[in-house]
Protein backbone atom coordinates (compact mmCIF):
# COMPACT_ATOMS: atom_id res chain seq x y z
CA UNK A 1 0.00 0.00 0.00
CA UNK A 2 2.83 2.38 0.91
CA UNK A 3 4.51 1.67 -2.43
CA UNK A 4 1.26 2.38 -4.28
CA UNK A 5 0.79 5.69 -2.43
CA UNK A 6 4.38 6.61 -3.26
CA UNK A 7 3.80 5.92 -6.93
CA UNK A 8 0.57 7.96 -6.93
CA UNK A 9 2.32 10.87 -5.22
CA UNK A 10 5.11 10.71 -7.81
CA UNK A 11 2.55 10.87 -10.63
CA UNK A 12 0.90 13.93 -9.05
CA UNK A 13 4.26 15.66 -8.66
CA UNK A 14 5.15 14.97 -12.28
CA UNK A 15 1.80 16.37 -13.41
CA UNK A 16 2.35 19.50 -11.34
CA UNK A 17 5.80 19.97 -12.86
CA UNK A 18 4.32 19.62 -16.35
CA UNK A 19 1.63 22.24 -15.56
CA UNK A 20 4.25 24.60 -14.16
CA UNK A 21 6.33 24.19 -17.33
CA UNK A 22 3.37 25.19 -19.45
CA UNK A 23 2.73 28.25 -17.26
CA UNK A 24 6.32 29.36 -17.72
CA UNK A 25 6.07 28.93 -21.48
CA UNK A 26 2.81 30.89 -21.65
CA UNK A 27 4.27 33.66 -19.44
CA UNK A 28 7.31 34.01 -21.69
CA UNK A 29 5.08 34.17 -24.74
CA UNK A 30 2.91 36.87 -23.16
CA UNK A 31 5.98 38.89 -22.27
CA UNK A 32 7.42 38.58 -25.76
CA UNK A 33 4.03 39.48 -27.25
CA UNK A 34 3.91 42.74 -25.24
CA UNK A 35 7.46 43.72 -26.10
CA UNK A 36 7.25 42.83 -29.78
CA UNK A 37 4.20 44.99 -30.45
CA UNK A 38 4.88 44.97 -34.16
CA UNK A 39 4.04 41.26 -34.33
CA UNK A 40 0.77 40.18 -35.83
CA UNK A 41 -1.59 38.77 -33.18
CA UNK A 42 -2.25 35.68 -35.27
CA UNK A 43 1.49 35.00 -35.50
CA UNK A 44 1.80 35.19 -31.70
CA UNK A 45 -1.09 32.78 -31.32
CA UNK A 46 0.44 30.28 -33.70
CA UNK A 47 3.83 30.51 -31.96
CA UNK A 48 2.17 29.95 -28.60
CA UNK A 49 0.45 26.85 -29.92
CA UNK A 50 3.72 25.50 -31.34
CA UNK A 51 5.53 26.05 -28.03
CA UNK A 52 2.78 24.27 -26.11
CA UNK A 53 2.75 21.33 -28.54
CA UNK A 54 6.54 21.03 -28.40
CA UNK A 55 6.48 21.01 -24.57
CA UNK A 56 3.86 18.25 -24.55
CA UNK A 57 5.80 16.26 -27.15
CA UNK A 58 9.00 16.43 -25.09
CA UNK A 59 7.20 15.36 -21.93
CA UNK A 60 5.69 12.40 -23.76
CA UNK A 61 9.10 11.47 -25.17
CA UNK A 62 10.69 11.67 -21.73
CA UNK A 63 7.97 9.39 -20.40
CA UNK A 64 8.71 6.81 -23.09
CA UNK A 65 12.44 7.00 -22.39
CA UNK A 66 11.88 6.59 -18.65
CA UNK A 67 9.74 3.54 -19.25
CA UNK A 68 12.51 2.04 -21.47
CA UNK A 69 9.99 1.13 -24.13
CA UNK A 70 11.44 -1.09 -26.89
CA UNK A 71 11.60 0.05 -30.49
CA UNK A 72 8.35 -0.73 -32.24
CA UNK A 73 9.35 -2.40 -35.50
CA UNK A 74 5.75 -2.94 -36.54
CA UNK A 75 4.86 0.70 -37.16
CA UNK A 76 4.85 -0.03 -40.88
CA UNK A 77 3.18 -2.83 -42.78
CA UNK A 78 5.15 -6.08 -43.07
CA UNK A 79 4.54 -8.78 -45.63
CA UNK A 80 5.48 -12.19 -44.25
CA UNK A 81 4.26 -14.13 -47.25
CA UNK A 82 7.14 -16.49 -48.10
CA UNK A 83 6.47 -16.09 -51.83
CA UNK A 84 6.32 -12.28 -51.83
CA UNK A 85 8.31 -11.31 -48.75
CA UNK A 86 8.85 -7.59 -48.34
CA UNK A 87 10.47 -5.53 -45.61
CA UNK A 88 9.18 -2.07 -44.66
CA UNK A 89 11.30 1.01 -45.29
CA UNK A 90 12.50 1.34 -41.68
CA UNK A 91 13.78 -2.24 -41.59
CA UNK A 92 15.50 -1.94 -44.97
CA UNK A 93 17.19 1.26 -43.86
CA UNK A 94 18.39 -0.33 -40.63
CA UNK A 95 19.85 -3.32 -42.49
CA UNK A 96 21.49 -1.02 -45.02
CA UNK A 97 23.12 1.02 -42.26
CA UNK A 98 24.32 -2.15 -40.51
CA UNK A 99 25.87 -3.45 -43.74
CA UNK A 100 27.79 -0.19 -44.10
CA UNK A 101 28.88 -0.35 -40.44
CA UNK A 102 30.16 -3.91 -40.85
CA UNK A 103 32.01 -3.01 -44.06
CA UNK A 104 33.95 -0.32 -42.17
CA UNK A 105 35.25 -2.98 -39.79
CA UNK A 106 37.00 -4.97 -42.53
CA UNK A 107 40.75 -4.45 -42.10
CA UNK A 108 43.03 -3.60 -45.00
CA UNK A 109 44.19 -7.24 -45.22
CA UNK A 110 40.61 -8.58 -45.28
CA UNK A 111 40.49 -9.76 -41.68
CA UNK A 112 38.17 -8.45 -38.97
CA UNK A 113 38.98 -7.58 -35.38
CA UNK A 114 42.34 -7.29 -33.67
CA UNK A 115 44.91 -9.76 -32.38
CA UNK A 116 44.09 -8.77 -28.79
CA UNK A 117 40.43 -9.82 -29.16
CA UNK A 118 38.91 -13.26 -28.75
CA UNK A 119 38.53 -14.58 -32.33
CA UNK A 120 40.24 -11.44 -33.62
CA UNK A 121 41.44 -11.95 -37.22
CA UNK A 122 39.87 -15.41 -37.29
CA UNK A 123 39.36 -16.53 -40.91
CA UNK A 124 35.99 -17.97 -39.91
CA UNK A 125 34.73 -14.55 -38.78
CA UNK A 126 35.98 -13.05 -42.05
CA UNK A 127 34.15 -15.83 -43.90
CA UNK A 128 30.89 -15.14 -42.06
CA UNK A 129 31.11 -11.44 -42.91
CA UNK A 130 31.92 -12.36 -46.50
CA UNK A 131 28.72 -14.42 -46.68
CA UNK A 132 26.83 -11.32 -45.50
CA UNK A 133 28.21 -9.20 -48.34
CA UNK A 134 27.39 -11.94 -50.85
CA UNK A 135 23.86 -12.03 -49.42
CA UNK A 136 23.68 -8.26 -49.97
CA UNK A 137 24.16 -8.83 -53.70
CA UNK A 138 27.87 -8.06 -54.13
CA UNK A 139 30.70 -10.21 -55.51
CA UNK A 140 34.49 -10.04 -55.10
CA UNK A 141 35.58 -6.92 -56.99
CA UNK A 142 32.02 -6.06 -58.05
CA UNK A 143 29.09 -4.29 -56.41
CA UNK A 144 28.78 -2.10 -53.34
CA UNK A 145 30.90 -4.39 -51.14
CA UNK A 146 33.09 -5.74 -53.92
CA UNK A 147 36.28 -4.30 -52.45
CA UNK A 148 35.59 -5.77 -48.99
CA UNK A 149 34.84 -9.17 -50.54
CA UNK A 150 38.01 -9.08 -52.61
CA UNK A 151 40.06 -8.39 -49.48
CA UNK A 152 38.27 -11.12 -47.50
CA UNK A 153 38.96 -13.67 -50.25
CA UNK A 154 42.62 -12.64 -50.24
CA UNK A 155 42.89 -12.96 -46.47
CA UNK A 156 41.29 -16.41 -46.33
CA UNK A 157 43.52 -17.66 -49.13
CA UNK A 158 46.56 -16.35 -47.25
CA UNK A 159 45.51 -18.37 -44.19
CA UNK A 160 44.99 -21.61 -46.13
CA UNK A 161 47.92 -23.91 -45.41
CA UNK A 162 49.40 -25.41 -48.56
CA UNK A 163 51.93 -28.13 -47.79
CA UNK A 164 53.45 -27.76 -51.28
CA UNK A 165 54.45 -24.14 -50.64
CA UNK A 166 57.83 -23.54 -49.06
CA UNK A 167 56.65 -20.25 -47.55
CA UNK A 168 53.13 -19.93 -46.19
CA UNK A 169 51.55 -17.17 -44.13
CA UNK A 170 49.49 -19.71 -42.20
CA UNK A 171 52.52 -21.68 -41.04
CA UNK A 172 54.86 -20.12 -38.47
CA UNK A 173 56.38 -20.96 -35.09
CA UNK A 174 52.98 -20.99 -33.38
CA UNK A 175 51.70 -23.38 -36.01
CA UNK A 176 54.65 -25.68 -35.46
CA UNK A 177 53.99 -25.68 -31.72
CA UNK A 178 50.33 -26.47 -32.37
CA UNK A 179 51.24 -29.45 -34.55
CA UNK A 180 53.66 -30.76 -31.94
CA UNK A 181 51.18 -30.40 -29.07
CA UNK A 182 48.43 -32.20 -31.01
CA UNK A 183 50.56 -34.89 -32.63
CA UNK A 184 49.91 -33.62 -36.17
CA UNK A 185 52.11 -33.48 -39.25
CA UNK A 186 52.16 -30.87 -42.01
CA UNK A 187 50.33 -33.30 -44.29
CA UNK A 188 47.55 -33.59 -41.69
CA UNK A 189 46.78 -29.87 -41.87
CA UNK A 190 47.11 -29.41 -45.62
CA UNK A 191 44.12 -27.26 -46.63
CA UNK A 192 43.42 -26.00 -43.10
CA UNK A 193 42.25 -22.37 -43.06
CA UNK A 194 43.50 -20.99 -39.76
CA UNK A 195 45.15 -18.12 -37.93
CA UNK A 196 47.10 -19.59 -35.04
CA UNK A 197 47.53 -16.11 -33.57
CA UNK A 198 43.83 -15.76 -32.73
CA UNK A 199 42.82 -16.51 -29.17
CA UNK A 200 39.76 -18.68 -29.86
CA UNK A 201 41.80 -21.86 -30.21
CA UNK A 202 39.12 -23.85 -32.08
CA UNK A 203 40.40 -24.05 -35.67
CA UNK A 204 37.69 -26.31 -37.12
CA UNK A 205 35.01 -23.73 -36.35
CA UNK A 206 36.82 -21.07 -38.34
CA UNK A 207 37.77 -23.56 -41.03
CA UNK A 208 34.13 -24.54 -41.57
CA UNK A 209 32.81 -21.00 -41.94
CA UNK A 210 35.77 -19.96 -44.12
CA UNK A 211 35.22 -22.98 -46.38
CA UNK A 212 31.51 -22.18 -46.61
CA UNK A 213 32.37 -18.66 -47.78
CA UNK A 214 34.94 -19.80 -50.37
CA UNK A 215 32.44 -22.28 -51.79
CA UNK A 216 29.69 -19.64 -51.91
CA UNK A 217 32.06 -17.19 -53.63
CA UNK A 218 33.46 -19.77 -56.03
CA UNK A 219 31.19 -18.89 -58.93
CA UNK A 220 31.81 -15.17 -58.57
CA UNK A 221 35.60 -15.07 -58.17
CA UNK A 222 37.99 -14.95 -61.09
CA UNK A 223 40.89 -16.40 -59.08
CA UNK A 224 41.64 -20.06 -59.96
CA UNK A 225 43.21 -20.41 -56.53
CA UNK A 226 39.76 -20.16 -54.92
CA UNK A 227 38.66 -23.49 -56.40
CA UNK A 228 41.98 -25.14 -55.56
CA UNK A 229 41.93 -24.05 -51.91
CA UNK A 230 38.22 -24.84 -51.53
CA UNK A 231 38.93 -28.37 -52.73
CA UNK A 232 41.84 -28.67 -50.27
CA UNK A 233 39.66 -27.37 -47.43
CA UNK A 234 36.96 -29.94 -48.24
CA UNK A 235 39.50 -32.76 -48.36
CA UNK A 236 40.70 -31.78 -44.87
CA UNK A 237 37.11 -31.90 -43.56
CA UNK A 238 36.69 -35.38 -45.05
CA UNK A 239 39.95 -36.58 -43.48
CA UNK A 240 39.06 -35.18 -40.06
CA UNK A 241 35.68 -36.91 -39.75
CA UNK A 242 35.74 -39.34 -36.82
CA UNK A 243 34.42 -42.89 -36.64
CA UNK A 244 31.01 -41.69 -35.39
CA UNK A 245 30.64 -39.34 -38.35
CA UNK A 246 31.23 -36.05 -36.52
CA UNK A 247 33.91 -33.43 -35.95
CA UNK A 248 35.40 -31.57 -32.99
CA UNK A 249 37.68 -28.55 -32.57
CA UNK A 250 40.86 -30.13 -33.94
CA UNK A 251 41.64 -30.90 -37.61
CA UNK A 252 41.94 -34.64 -37.00
CA UNK A 253 39.87 -37.68 -36.13
CA UNK A 254 38.99 -37.43 -32.45
CA UNK A 255 37.24 -39.98 -30.21
CA UNK A 256 34.34 -37.64 -29.35
CA UNK A 257 32.67 -35.14 -31.67
CA UNK A 258 30.08 -32.42 -30.98
CA UNK A 259 26.98 -31.25 -32.80
CA UNK A 260 27.97 -27.60 -33.23
CA UNK A 261 31.24 -28.21 -35.06
CA UNK A 262 29.64 -31.03 -37.06
CA UNK A 263 26.87 -28.72 -38.31
CA UNK A 264 29.50 -26.19 -39.37
CA UNK A 265 31.36 -28.78 -41.45
CA UNK A 266 28.18 -30.20 -43.01
CA UNK A 267 27.12 -26.69 -44.07
CA UNK A 268 30.51 -26.16 -45.71
CA UNK A 269 30.28 -29.51 -47.49
CA UNK A 270 26.79 -28.68 -48.78
CA UNK A 271 28.00 -25.33 -50.18
CA UNK A 272 31.05 -26.99 -51.75
CA UNK A 273 28.98 -29.74 -53.34
CA UNK A 274 26.58 -27.15 -54.77
CA UNK A 275 29.59 -25.36 -56.26
CA UNK A 276 30.80 -28.51 -58.04
CA UNK A 277 33.45 -29.67 -55.56
CA UNK A 278 33.50 -33.44 -55.07
CA UNK A 279 32.25 -34.58 -51.66
CA UNK A 280 32.06 -38.33 -50.92
CA UNK A 281 28.52 -39.56 -50.30
CA UNK A 282 29.77 -41.72 -47.43
CA UNK A 283 31.00 -38.60 -45.59
CA UNK A 284 27.58 -36.97 -45.81
CA UNK A 285 25.73 -40.13 -44.80
CA UNK A 286 27.90 -40.70 -41.73
CA UNK A 287 27.52 -37.06 -40.69
CA UNK A 288 23.72 -37.17 -41.03
CA UNK A 289 23.63 -40.35 -38.94
CA UNK A 290 25.73 -38.66 -36.25
CA UNK A 291 23.41 -35.63 -36.11
CA UNK A 292 20.35 -37.89 -35.77
CA UNK A 293 21.96 -39.68 -32.82
CA UNK A 294 22.11 -36.33 -30.99
CA UNK A 295 18.31 -35.97 -31.01
CA UNK A 296 16.37 -36.25 -27.75
CA UNK A 297 12.90 -37.71 -27.29
CA UNK A 298 11.36 -34.20 -27.20
CA UNK A 299 12.59 -33.57 -30.77
CA UNK A 300 15.32 -31.16 -29.69
CA UNK A 301 19.05 -31.78 -29.98
CA UNK A 302 21.76 -32.15 -27.37
CA UNK A 303 25.42 -31.11 -27.70
CA UNK A 304 26.87 -34.63 -27.91
CA UNK A 305 25.65 -38.19 -28.39
CA UNK A 306 26.65 -38.92 -24.78
CA UNK A 307 23.52 -37.20 -23.48
CA UNK A 308 22.32 -33.83 -22.28
CA UNK A 309 19.42 -31.38 -22.55
CA UNK A 310 17.92 -30.05 -25.77
CA UNK A 311 18.70 -26.51 -26.82
CA UNK A 312 16.96 -24.11 -29.18
CA UNK A 313 20.10 -22.95 -31.00
CA UNK A 314 21.44 -26.51 -31.30
CA UNK A 315 18.13 -27.73 -32.68
CA UNK A 316 17.96 -25.01 -35.34
CA UNK A 317 21.53 -25.84 -36.35
CA UNK A 318 20.74 -29.57 -36.48
CA UNK A 319 17.77 -28.98 -38.79
CA UNK A 320 19.99 -27.11 -41.23
CA UNK A 321 22.59 -29.89 -41.04
CA UNK A 322 20.01 -32.55 -41.85
CA UNK A 323 18.66 -30.42 -44.70
CA UNK A 324 22.23 -29.98 -45.99
CA UNK A 325 22.67 -33.75 -45.86
CA UNK A 326 19.50 -34.41 -47.87
CA UNK A 327 17.29 -35.44 -44.94
CA UNK A 328 14.80 -32.59 -45.47
CA UNK A 329 11.71 -34.76 -45.31
CA UNK A 330 12.83 -37.03 -42.45
CA UNK A 331 10.85 -37.50 -39.25
CA UNK A 332 13.90 -36.18 -37.37
CA UNK A 333 13.49 -32.78 -39.07
CA UNK A 334 9.72 -32.75 -38.50
CA UNK A 335 10.18 -33.52 -34.80
CA UNK A 336 12.86 -30.85 -34.48
CA UNK A 337 10.57 -28.21 -35.99
CA UNK A 338 7.83 -29.25 -33.55
CA UNK A 339 10.30 -28.74 -30.69
CA UNK A 340 11.23 -25.26 -31.94
CA UNK A 341 7.58 -24.31 -32.40
CA UNK A 342 6.96 -25.12 -28.73
CA UNK A 343 10.23 -23.98 -27.20
CA UNK A 344 11.09 -20.69 -28.92
CA UNK A 345 7.91 -18.78 -27.94
CA UNK A 346 8.50 -19.64 -24.26
CA UNK A 347 10.82 -16.65 -24.01
CA UNK A 348 9.16 -13.77 -22.22
CA UNK A 349 11.87 -11.58 -23.70
CA UNK A 350 13.71 -13.54 -26.37
CA UNK A 351 17.34 -14.10 -25.48
CA UNK A 352 16.85 -13.13 -21.85
CA UNK A 353 14.12 -14.94 -19.94
CA UNK A 354 11.59 -17.70 -20.42
CA UNK A 355 8.30 -18.34 -18.65
CA UNK A 356 8.64 -19.86 -15.19
CA UNK A 357 7.26 -23.31 -14.46
CA UNK A 358 4.46 -21.71 -12.38
CA UNK A 359 3.52 -19.49 -15.31
CA UNK A 360 3.53 -22.49 -17.61
CA UNK A 361 1.32 -24.42 -15.22
CA UNK A 362 -1.25 -21.61 -15.35
CA UNK A 363 -1.59 -21.96 -19.12
CA UNK A 364 -4.93 -23.51 -20.15
CA UNK A 365 -4.73 -27.19 -20.99
CA UNK A 366 -5.55 -28.26 -24.51
CA UNK A 367 -7.67 -31.21 -25.61
CA UNK A 368 -4.60 -32.78 -27.19
CA UNK A 369 -2.20 -33.99 -24.49
CA UNK A 370 0.76 -33.85 -26.89
CA UNK A 371 0.35 -30.09 -27.19
CA UNK A 372 0.91 -29.74 -23.45
CA UNK A 373 4.31 -31.43 -23.59
CA UNK A 374 6.22 -28.14 -23.40
CA UNK A 375 10.01 -28.50 -23.52
CA UNK A 376 11.71 -27.66 -20.24
CA UNK A 377 14.65 -25.47 -21.14
CA UNK A 378 17.83 -26.04 -19.10
CA UNK A 379 18.42 -22.35 -18.27
CA UNK A 380 16.50 -19.11 -17.97
CA UNK A 381 18.10 -17.82 -21.15
CA UNK A 382 17.84 -18.80 -24.77
CA UNK A 383 21.54 -19.49 -25.18
CA UNK A 384 23.47 -18.13 -28.17
CA UNK A 385 20.42 -16.29 -29.45
CA UNK A 386 22.01 -14.64 -32.54
CA UNK A 387 23.82 -17.85 -33.44
CA UNK A 388 20.56 -19.76 -33.12
CA UNK A 389 18.58 -17.36 -35.31
CA UNK A 390 21.36 -17.51 -37.91
CA UNK A 391 20.69 -21.22 -38.33
CA UNK A 392 16.92 -20.92 -37.76
CA UNK A 393 16.57 -18.44 -40.63
CA UNK A 394 18.14 -20.87 -43.09
CA UNK A 395 16.32 -23.89 -41.65
CA UNK A 396 12.86 -22.31 -41.70
CA UNK A 397 13.42 -20.75 -45.12
CA UNK A 398 14.70 -23.95 -46.74
CA UNK A 399 11.81 -25.86 -45.25
CA UNK A 400 9.18 -23.40 -46.57
CA UNK A 401 7.85 -25.44 -49.47
CA UNK A 402 4.11 -25.97 -49.01
CA UNK A 403 1.40 -23.81 -47.45
CA UNK A 404 1.86 -25.19 -43.92
CA UNK A 405 5.67 -24.88 -43.88
CA UNK A 406 5.52 -21.40 -45.42
CA UNK A 407 3.22 -20.30 -42.62
CA UNK A 408 5.65 -21.91 -40.15
CA UNK A 409 8.41 -19.71 -41.59
CA UNK A 410 6.12 -16.67 -41.33
CA UNK A 411 5.53 -17.37 -37.61
CA UNK A 412 9.28 -17.49 -37.06
CA UNK A 413 9.81 -14.29 -39.05
CA UNK A 414 7.09 -12.37 -37.17
CA UNK A 415 8.88 -13.19 -33.94
CA UNK A 416 12.51 -13.00 -35.07
CA UNK A 417 12.66 -9.86 -37.21
CA UNK A 418 11.46 -7.34 -34.60
CA UNK A 419 13.47 -9.09 -31.85
CA UNK A 420 16.68 -8.98 -33.87
CA UNK A 421 16.20 -5.41 -35.07
CA UNK A 422 15.36 -4.16 -31.57
CA UNK A 423 18.73 -5.48 -30.32
CA UNK A 424 20.68 -3.52 -32.89
CA UNK A 425 23.09 -0.99 -31.39
CA UNK A 426 23.14 2.72 -32.18
CA UNK A 427 26.25 2.08 -34.29
CA UNK A 428 24.36 -0.45 -36.43
CA UNK A 429 26.13 -3.46 -34.92
CA UNK A 430 25.02 -6.32 -32.70
CA UNK A 431 27.47 -6.27 -29.80
CA UNK A 432 29.05 -9.25 -28.08
CA UNK A 433 31.90 -9.86 -25.66
CA UNK A 434 32.93 -12.80 -27.86
CA UNK A 435 32.92 -11.26 -31.34
CA UNK A 436 30.81 -8.29 -32.40
CA UNK A 437 31.74 -8.98 -36.03
CA UNK A 438 30.52 -12.58 -35.84
CA UNK A 439 27.32 -11.66 -33.99
CA UNK A 440 26.54 -8.92 -36.52
CA UNK A 441 27.19 -11.35 -39.37
CA UNK A 442 24.88 -13.95 -37.78
CA UNK A 443 22.03 -11.45 -37.54
CA UNK A 444 22.47 -9.91 -40.99
CA UNK A 445 22.59 -13.36 -42.60
CA UNK A 446 19.33 -14.20 -40.85
CA UNK A 447 17.66 -10.97 -41.96
CA UNK A 448 18.87 -11.28 -45.57
CA UNK A 449 18.07 -14.97 -46.09
CA UNK A 450 14.70 -14.54 -47.91
CA UNK A 451 16.29 -12.34 -50.57
CA UNK A 452 18.18 -15.40 -51.88
CA UNK A 453 21.10 -13.43 -53.34
CA UNK A 454 23.67 -16.17 -52.64
CA UNK A 455 23.47 -19.90 -53.57
CA UNK A 456 23.42 -21.16 -49.98
CA UNK A 457 20.25 -19.18 -49.25
CA UNK A 458 18.16 -20.82 -51.97
CA UNK A 459 15.16 -22.90 -51.00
Amino acid sequence: MAKQLGRNRLKVERKQVAIERRRVVWGMLAFLGNVASNWDASVSARMAKLFAEETTRREDAEGVANDAAPVDWFREEWNFDADSFELPTAALQAIDESLAALAKRVNSDGSLGYDSELFGRDPGVAGLCGVVFLAAGSAPGRGRFGDELKRIVGYILSRSFDVKKKANDAFDSKARNYLKENGLTEDDVDGLIVNFDEKGGKPMYGHGFATLFLAAALGTSELPEVRERTRAAVELIVRAQNADGGWRYEPRRVPIADLSVTVCQLSALRAAKDAGIFVPDATIEKAVAYVKRCQNADGGFRYMTLGGPSGIARTAAAILALQSGGADESEAVAAAFRYLEKAAPLAESVGEKRLSYKELDRKPKSANAAEDEIPRLPTTRIEYYFYGEFYAAWAYWRGARDAASKERWARWARRAYPNLLSRRGDDGLWRSNVSTDAETAFVLCALLTPFERAPFFLR
